[in-house]
């Protein structure tokens, strides 16, 4: 058997794709039977399967290869984008070749989201995309051509069933903070919500869930909406009742209406459909005890009473997290801006019944930092200022602001309009707070 070993150094988006030094004459010189590829073997992943990453190669057993072959087999999982480092080596023979690559995947991956894809459910979008892209496994690498081989494979089903929208991708994420999500949505099509239904669901609860429901009626489709829904609006529902391992399962869209690009009825290209929610109510849950833990600066019997729930009924959470919203003011007015009030649950499943422990976590208490006004003359800042009551490391009143922005706003000439954007910032390393109001003003219309 011949080695033949080559050296390539050339970065794809990122991903270094090398091979060593050449002993034996070219592959391309040698017998036919010598440069049929025998064997692909696949080292170093620890994400992807072997088979995955042949399949990605574009190389087929059984047929003749020379080394522009592999060059481009190489530059083809660089292009990816899932590997940071490729390495090959071949070697040959009478038989024929064996190649060998040697791959370090790549550190950061995220989620894809599907946001509008009504015509097609998750499994049939998966595997669709993974029999074009071989190394999809619902996370995509952010950077090379996953994403966008991934947008050319929603974009190909759409054709085929005759939809006219064409597929967007975004990196989705905080503003301040990583990517966290590549999402895929359909553009051109308008897809709005007929009714939705609730699978699951007891009729003691169908009302409430109906009319939190009513506000995406006619809305257009969004998973990103629906979730919001869910958290915001239809857990509350359950939550309020004791129902507190309630979940819902992902909405399940069902088309009734085809986009068409003439349309009498309606806007061009609308796509109607119904929605389905599946509701797992769980057990209904009635308080056994509440308690409070890690208190100090106020007393448990002051916090008990700023509470409104009884043992013996059913666990409202809803109205916990009110009163406890209440707690976390009283703690701001006294200077603990960062205290934090965490509901610890101990449940019974036998008797249906939870014990919940408020753990209170109060922080320093914070004083008065720097006070700045923005877009205003001298003359308003000095009369603004002087209003503000909190003196400079004084104790930091959260609430104080919201009874001090109307007040400050009588200051002002009415013969503007006045906007004002507050911006507090906590100093944790010197407890203190910096207040920060920016005022601009307009002509009333």
């Amino acid at each position: 058997m011949r080695n033949s070993r080559h050296i390539l150094l050339l970065l794809c988006l990122g991903s270094s794709v090398s091979a060593t030094v050449q002993t034996q004459k070219p592959i391309s010189q040698m017998p036919a039977s010598a440069r049929q590829l025998i064997g692909v073997k696949v080292t170093g992943s620890k994400r992807f399967a072997e088979q995955d990453i042949v399949a990605a190669t574009g190389l087929q057993l059984g047929t003749p290869v020379n080394e522009d072959d592999f060059k481009r087999a190489a530059r083809r999982l660089g292009d990816t984008g899932v590997f940071t480092d490729i390495t090959y080596s071949y070697s040959y023979s009478s038989a024929g070749t064996k190649l060998e690559f040697h791959v370090v995947d790549a550190d950061k991956f995220v989620p894809v989201r599907f946001e509008d894809f009504v015509w097609f459910s998750d499994a049939d979008l998966l595997h669709r995309i993974k029999e074009h892209a071989p190394l999809f496994d619902g996370e995509l690498p952010l950077s090379g051509r996953l994403p966008e081989e991934v947008s050319d494979v929603l974009q190909a089903m759409l054709v085929e069933k005759s939809i006219p929208g064409h597929v967007e991708y975004e990196r989705v994420g905080k503003s301040d903070g990583p990517v966290q999500a590549i999402l895929y949505r359909v553009a051109d099509v308008l897809i709005q919500i007929r009714d939705v239904e609730f699978v699951g669901a007891g009729e003691a609860e169908l009302p409430a869930l109906t009319a939190a429901s009513k506000r995406v009626f006619e809305r257009e489709y969004s998973r990103t909406v629906l979730r919001s829904l869910i958290e915001k609006q239809l857990l509350p529902v359950y939550y309020s009742r004791g129902y507190l391992k309630a979940s819902f399962g992902d909405p399940q869209p069902k088309v009734v209406k085809q986009p068409s690009a003439s349309n009498d009825e309606g806007p061009r290209n609308l796509t109607i459909v119904d929605v389905s929610f599946p509701v797992t109510p769980g057990q209904q849950y009635k308080l056994k005890s509440l308690q409070w833990s890690g208190n100090e600066a106020i007393p448990t019997d002051t916090l008990a009473k700023m509470v409104r729930l009884e043992p013996g009924q059913a666990a409202n959470m809803v109205r916990l997290g009110d009163s406890l919203s209440e707690v976390q003011k009283l703690y701001g007015s006294k200077g603990f801006v960062t205290a934090s009030i965490t509901p610890q649950p101990s449940f019974d499943e036998t008797a249906g019944s939870v014990a919940i422990t408020l753990e209170v976590k109060e922080g320093p208490v914070f004083h008065m930092g720097d006070l700045e006004f923005r877009g205003l003359d001298n003359g308003l800042t000095a009369k603004l200022r002087n209003a503000w009551k909190i003196r400079p490391g004084e104790v930091y009143n959260s609430t104080y602001l919201s009874e001090y922005l109307p007040a400050a706003q009588r200051l002002l000439p009415p013969t503007l309009d006045w906007e004002v954007s507050p911006h507090v910032t906590a100093n944790v390393k010197d407890q203190t707070v910096d207040v920060d109001l920016i005022y601009s003003a307009k002509a009333p219309k």
